[in-house]
């Protein structure tokens, strides 16, 4: 790296590099300060009277500043320094300040000369034996097995792809079919893609992201919706509008401000996040568990809440603008990755949890769908 990139840092073994590089002659327009104002060089021809008169000081503050620079690159080593002395006369270069100011003589262990035309002699080298190749062969195969596995997996990534279309949902008339969806069973409702729209809805994206991002995954929108609700006031809705129009510039979404605002608003007043800002409650809430073939399950839970009985209650909003009739495929696409937060949070306190709940926030009014249990 470069000197100033390593500034402040230590290393256990520095290697300096560049000691042969003379000092780079500028020679073409230059401005000089002086106590009097500045001098100036466009060329060697057009030059401002006083421009030879501060070029020695000018020279000598680079001069300085060098072996300033240079100061700071040897100090960043904490136990071995490497430089090379290497050098030509007369060029000035760091490896012939070094030389002159005798490094050798300042704890320096140098290399064996080697005299010209002969090689040091060397110890003749001892083979092993080659391995077993079929042993060889079987751990190289273990090793690309296990390179192939990843050491850990995000919640929100269980719930896979979206279920397929297969024509539209009809409309149903009265209360919304009860709801209970257990983590081995999958429900095959279908949706048309204008039940739930792509551009709303929070699906998986890929994980290499920048850290405004706060571990989320999904749509712009749906990031957006999520980074508001993670810093507003869940009880007054406090700082709405700041937030909104922070987070829609930070997703790139700045026309899609009043959607946001709304989609917030709509989980702001739903009965599940009164209710929690009621009471002892956490927001974005990392949790992770080891499983059994010893990789990591890890999330981030939107909220948790603590009932009156002192049980928890874990709620993810979703921003899926899905109508009531789609729900329930919903609901079975994202159990898998609900299940999973509650069985992190139920090892890590040791107990069992409340039943938990997704928040359908919509343009409408928000709506909201225990999961292993009836909607509300």
């Amino acid at each position: 790296m470069t000197i100033h990139a390593a500034k402040g840092l230590e290393f256990p073994m520095v290697v300096m590099s560049g000691m042969t590089a003379q000092p780079r002659n500028d020679s073409g327009v230059r401005l000089l300060w002086s106590p009097d104002g500045y001098a100036a060089s466009l060329s060697s021809e057009l030059q401002t009277g006083d421009f030879q008169d501060q070029l020695p000081l000018d020279e000598q503050m680079s001069s300085y500043e060098r072996l300033r620079l240079m100061y700071v690159a040897a100090t960043r080593a904490r136990d071995h320094l490497v430089v090379s002395l290497h050098r030509s006369r007369p060029k000035d270069t760091n490896a012939r300040r070094l030389a002159e100011a005798d490094a050798a003589q300042a704890g320096a262990v140098p290399l064996p000369a080697i005299a010209a035309g002969t090689a040091p002699a060397q110890p003749a080298p001892l083979v092993s034996p080659p391995p077993d190749f079929d042993a060889w062969l079987a751990r190289v195969g273990r090793s690309a097995e296990a390179s192939r596995r990843h050491p850990a997996f995000s919640a929100s990534g269980l719930e896979g792809t979206d279920p397929e279309a297969e024509g539209p949902l009809p409309d149903v008339e009265g209360p919304l079919p009860d709801i209970a969806v257990a983590a081995d069973v999958a429900i095959t409702a279908t949706r048309t893609d204008d039940d739930v729209a792509s551009g709303v809805a929070k699906g998986g994206r890929d994980v290499e992201l920048p850290a405004w991002s706060k571990g989320r995954y999904g749509s712009a929108i749906g990031r957006a919706v999520h980074g508001v609700l993670q810093v507003v006031d869940l009880r007054s809705g406090d700082g709405v509008e700041e937030a909104v129009a922070a987070q829609c510039v930070a997703e790139g979404v700045v026309e899609s401000s009043p959607l946001v605002t709304l989609l917030v608003r709509s989980a702001l007043s739903s009965d599940v996040v009164r209710r929690a800002s009621a009471r002892e409650h956490w927001r974005e809430s990392y949790v992770g568990m080891v499983q059994p073939d010893g990789t990591v399950l890890e999330g981030f839970v939107d909220l948790i809440y603590r009932e009156d009985d002192g049980s928890l209650v874990i709620v993810d909003y979703k921003t899926d603008d899905a109508p009531d009739a789609a729900l329930p495929s919903r609901v079975g696409y994202y159990a898998p990755q609900l299940n999973a937060y509650r069985a992190s949070v139920e090892t890590a306190v040791d107990g069992p949890t409340a039943a938990p709940i997704l928040l359908f926030a919509r343009r409408t009014a928000a709506r909201s769908v225990t999961v292993n249990g009836h909607p509300q």
